[in-house]
């Protein structure tokens, strides 16, 4: 087998799972060979190491096959032989170390073969470092390319983004103002609880004028005996209500007062009177505007 043969078929086994673990019958082999030949025993040394050869189990065996035998060789004169003994061993693994120890002679023979055979596979091993450098620039040139369309893409997301928000304000309707209500001033509306307030003071004086009427016939005595309860009664409840009435032409007129002076309330004051046993209470709740915004 020429070689070039040997080391195509070395290639090939390669290929195999068992190509990189040196069986244990191999193993024994060998170990016998290194100690016949450090012995040496060239020849018997040989001998085991075809017997290795029987029972090689893939590229690395025939790798530490040919190494020693490549050794045996050259230490017994025959170096064509032993280089391509050597050439076997270095195709495999071309950084291969000795697995003893050697003379010069020995050692020549080795760097040799060593050397032709990196000279052999030196366009194989450019070719591989050329594709190699291949695949590296491509996948840069790939991730190089990723980058710009992701670059790309960010910016169209961008411009869309920003052109929506455009139309989006372009589209967008004029904002609501709210014009505040009109009404009649407060200066207009002053007559309302004025009119109230001098009604009730009528009333009052009325009411009150009646009470003092009643309680002055109890009093002096002018009163019908069988009338006298009733006209305590109806006195107090005339007073009373002459009070009340009191509070609300005081409410009323002092609204007017105040509406009249101060401002534009849009509603009338809410005037609420509440009468109790012995007076009242009245009250007026007034909305003024002093010329500030609602």
């Amino acid at each position: 087998m020429t070689l070039v043969k040997r080391v195509l078929a070395l290639a090939l086994a390669l290929a195999t799972p068992a190509a990189f673990a040196q069986s244990a019958e191999v193993k024994k082999y060998l170990n016998t060979a290194i100690t016949l030949y450090e012995n040496l025993e060239y020849e018997k040394a040989l001998k085991q190491i075809k017997q290795a050869h029987v029972k090689s189990a893939g590229a690395d065996d025939d790798a530490k096959i040919a190494l020693l035998e490549g050794i045996v060789l050259a230490d017994m004169g025959r170096e064509d032989r032993a280089l391509t003994a050597f050439k076997t061993a270095f195709s495999v693994d071309l950084d291969a170390r000795l697995p003893v120890e050697v003379s010069p002679k020995v050692q020549a023979v080795a760097e040799k073969a060593r050397a032709n055979v990196r000279k052999m596979l030196a366009p194989q091993l450019a070719a591989q470092k050329a594709e190699e450098e291949r695949k590296a620039a491509e996948l840069a040139r790939k991730t190089a390319d990723e980058e710009e369309q992701k670059r790309r893409e960010a910016e169209r997301l961008a411009e869309v983004k920003r052109h929506e928000e455009e139309e989006r304000a372009k589209n967008q309707p004029p904002p609501m103002v709210v014009q505040p209500e009109s009404g009649p001033s407060a200066r207009a509306l002053s007559w309302i609880p004025g009119v109230v307030g001098l009604g009730a003071a009528g009333a009052a004086t009325g009411l009150l004028i009646s009470a003092g009427n009643k309680h002055a016939a109890l009093v002096n005595g002018t009163a019908n005996p069988a009338d006298a309860v009733q006209l305590r009664d109806s006195g107090k409840t005339e007073a009373t209500l002459g009070y009340v009435f009191t509070g609300v032409a005081v409410v009323g007129v002092g609204a007017a007062v105040v509406m009249f002076i101060v401002g534009a309330p849009k509603d009338a004051p809410a005037v609420s009177v509440v009468p109790l046993e012995g007076g009242g209470y009245a009250s007026a709740t007034f909305q003024f505007d002093l010329g500030g915004q609602r």
